[in-house]
C-alpha cells in the first residue's frame, strides 16, 4: 500500500519484532519550525515535527514507547487514544532530561489519535504534540492509495513573520490559522495525487484541541466513512463525514473523472483559516 499525506516517516510497522513487540521511541523538545512560508512559530513537538510520527502497530501486538523528555522546562507524557488501561499506569508525566518505557497491547482496530496528556491538555497539544496510531486488523484491509491527514489548530499572534502562542488564545477558541498535517493550505501548495479507479483510504484525525471537523471532499461521495477506523461504517454513500476534536474516522473512495478536487473541514469558518487542500486524480 502507498501512504501519502504524511508530514514525518511513519514508525511502529517495520519495528514489530517476532515476539510481537512493535517498539517506537518518541522524543519531546521544543522546536522553531515554519509553520508556513513566511510563518515561523514555537512549537512542542513529537520527533521535532508537528504533527508527531505515524505510528502503525498490529493488532494485538504489544506496543512498547520508550519517551525521551529532551524539554528543560516542562514535564510530558503521551495518551494513546487507542489504548485500553488505567491511564495512572500508562500516561504519567516524564520530567524533564528523564526517560520512561511503557506499554499496552491495542485491542481494537482503527484508527486513532495520541497527545501529550500533561497538565494542561488544552496547553501541550495546542502546542503541537499530537499525532496518529493506526492499528492494523489482522486480516488486511483491502489494497488502496492511502493518505493521512491530521487537522489542527494554531493559536496567537503573527508579528514579524512569527505565530507567539498563548494559553489565553486557545482558552477563547479562536485560532489564527488552522491546516491539515502542521501546515495551514498545504495541500494548496502541494495537492495529493491518487490515480482514477483506484480505491483511496483517507485515515484522518481531528487533533483539535477544540473544533470539530467536517471533512469533505469536493465533487465525491465517500463510500464508506468508518468512525475511529471500526468495522462498522456509519453508513455509504457520505458525503460529509464529522471527526469531533480528538476523534478520527477512515473515509474509503474512489475517483471516477480525471480532474482536481478540493478537500476541506466544511466548517467553512475554519477551513478559510487553511484547513483545505487539493486531490489531483490523474
Amino acid at each position: 500500500m502507498c501512504v501519502v499525506g504524511m508530514t514525518t516517516a511513519l514508525v511502529g510497522a517495520a519495528s514489530a519484532s517476532a515476539a510481537g513487540v512493535t517498539a517506537v521511541d518518541l522524543t519531546a523538545r521544543h522546536e522553531v519550525r515554519t509553520l508556513m512560508p513566511g510563518v515561523k512559530t514555537q512549537a512542542w513537538t513529537f520527533n521535532r515535527a508537528v504533527p508527531g510520527p505515524v505510528i502503525r502497530v498490529p493488532l494485538g501486538n504489544e506496543l512498547r514507547i520508550t519517551l525521551h523528555n529532551a524539554d528543560r522546562h516542562h514535564a510530558h507524557a503521551v495518551d494513546f487514544h487507542a489504548s485500553e488501561v488505567n491511564p495512572m499506569r500508562v500516561m504519567g508525566d516524564v520530567k524533564p532530561g528523564q526517560t520512561k518505557t511503557f506499554s499496552f497491547t491495542p485491542k481494537r482496530a482503527g484508527v486513532f489519535m495520541y497527545h501529550c496528556g500533561t497538565a494542561p491538555v488544552l496547553l501541550h497539544v495546542g502546542m503541537g504534540m499530537y499525532g496518529m496510531i493506526i492499528v492494523d486488523p489482522p486480516e488486511p484491509r483491502p489494497a488502496a492509495r492511502e493518505i493521512t491527514l491530521v487537522q489542527s489548530e494554531f493559536y496567537g499572534t503573527v508579528r514579524k513573520g512569527v505565530l507567539t502562542p498563548t494559553l489565553k488564545n486557545m482558552v477563547a477558541r479562536q485560532p489564527r490559522f488552522t491546516g491539515f498535517n502542521g501546515s495551514p493550505f498545504r495541500y494548496m501548495r502541494e495537492p495529493l495525487t491518487v490515480k482514477v479507479g483506484e480505491p483511496v483510504r483517507i485515515y484522518v484525525v481531528n487533533a483539535g484541541p477544540s473544533l470539530g471537523s467536517a471533512f469533505h471532499i469536493v465533487g465525491e461521495i465517500f463510500d464508506a466513512m468508518l468512525p475511529d477506523g471500526g468495522n462498522t461504517p456509519y453508513g455509504s454513500s457520505v458525503s460529509t463525514g464529522y471527526v469531533p476534536a480528538g476523534g478520527a474516522a477512515i473515509f474509503e473512495l474512489q475517483f471516477d473523472e480525471a480532474g482536481t478536487y478540493p478537500f476541506l473541514t466544511h466548517e467553512l469558518g475554519v477551513a478559510t483559516l487553511g484547513a483545505l487542500g487539493r486531490i489531483i486524480a490523474e
